[in-house]
């Protein structure tokens, strides 16, 4: 099940007893385990949700038992290149596990919904990205994911050397080596073509000498070379994650010109087609009732706002009174959380601005819309 199936599959999910346990860990800090700390911070705020449930036994036995199957785990089953950790547990059972290269903060809630905002913001800024090494005679893919390396394929060709001898052999030769390296660049720009047409990487990165990229690039198509944010010359003995650290600077670059591109659609769109709109409460309106076809969010947003539990409706601060339905089942809600459940639920994307200028902008929250605004 890929990425998005298993984030739909979270944001769906409520359970009453036993509720859902959501923990994030960040396991390591440079080169230093963050085992204890780890433990320790669970422990912690396990013991502040037990005074919160009160004299709910039945809550509180389930809890203790995911916290052990939680702290096992730390304990023992995770490796040393894993940075983020992220468990959903129901009693004993593991919902679902996730491990990253990149770091989570560490947050540990017992509710009926899984807290699925820190693994949707990862999702959305590592997207499944392809980084291509590649020279006159062999090529690496290496497809990345939430941070980490996922897969790679190897392409080696085997390409004559250049001779040095002079006359016309040597141009006869020349022209044969040359046919060959055409042919190992064709192949590369094939196999890539058939990883995007399965795994649709929106970016790609493609380093090395500057004459096989440039090659690469002519036999890519159209589509595939939109989708070239970057890349540059590299030694063939450069070390991987040297290689790939490099690519992730290219994919940055890109995430923030895009941002700055859809905020200025937005903006277009507001005043020309009505197909969007800015600020916190308009956003949050469109978005509850499914019109909202993409809802641009602050990545630091902290703030409480309310929820109809009979609607669905969203609100900037909390109510009393559902205002579009009337309902007085209103709950206190963390909002970056409750747009991120609601947006996966309806199929919405979302996207987690880190812009300066889009509180000034935008309000701090916009949206692309489906329909006209009413």
């Amino acid at each position: 099940m890929d990425l998005k199936k298993r984030l739909q599959s979270l944001a769906t999910l409520e359970s009453q007893y036993p509720h859902i346990l959501s923990v994030y860990l960040r396991c390591r800090d440079g080169g230093r385990d963050l085992r204890k700390e780890n433990l320790i911070a669970l422990k912690n705020r396990a013991a502040e949700i037990e005074r919160v449930l009160g004299d709910d036994n039945k809550a509180r036995d389930f809890l203790r038992q995911g916290v052990d199957v939680v702290s096992l785990i730390r304990e023992q089953e995770v490796k040393p290149n894993v940075i983020g950790l992220a468990l959903f547990l129901k009693g004993k059972e593991i919902i679902e596990r996730f491990e990253t290269a990149v770091p989570f903060e560490d947050q540990v809630a017992y509710r009926r919904f899984p807290m699925i905002s820190q693994l949707a913001f990862i999702a959305e800024e590592f997207e499944p990205y392809a980084v291509v090494q590649i020279d006159s005679r062999s090529a690496k893919v290496f497809e990345l994911a939430l941070g980490e390396l996922v897969d790679s394929a190897d392409i080696r060709n085997e390409v004559h050397r250049r001779i040095h001898r002079g006359g016309w052999s040597q141009m006869r030769f020349q022209r044969r080596i040359e046919g060959e390296k055409t042919a190992h660049v064709q192949e590369v720009a094939d196999m890539l073509a058939e990883l995007v047409g399965k795994h649709r990487y929106r970016r790609i990165v493609v380093a090395g000498p500057d004459k096989t990229r440039s090659m690469l690039l002519e036999c890519m198509t159209p589509d595939m070379r939109r989708r070239v944010v970057g890349g540059e010359r590299v030694d063939s003995r450069i070390a991987e994650h040297e290689l790939l650290q490099g690519a992730v600077d290219y994919f940055h670059t890109a995430e923030d010109e895009e941002e700055t591109q859809k905020m200025e659609r937005i903006i277009r769109e507001i005043h020309s087609t009505t197909m969007g709109v800015s600020g916190l409460e308009d956003t949050l309106t469109y978005l509850a009732r499914g019109q909202a076809y993409e809802v641009l969010l602050p990545a630091d947003l902290q703030v409480n706002g309310g929820q109809c539990e009979d609607c669905g409706a969203l609100f900037s601060k909390p109510v009393k009174t559902c205002m579009a339905c009337e309902s007085q089942k209103m709950v206190e809600v963390d909002l970056k959380e409750a747009v991120t459940r609601t947006a996966v639920k309806y199929g919405t994307k979302l996207e987690f601005v880190k812009n300066n200028q889009f509180r000034q902008k935008l309000g701090g929250a916009a949206a692309l819309l489906r329909s006209p605004r009413l």
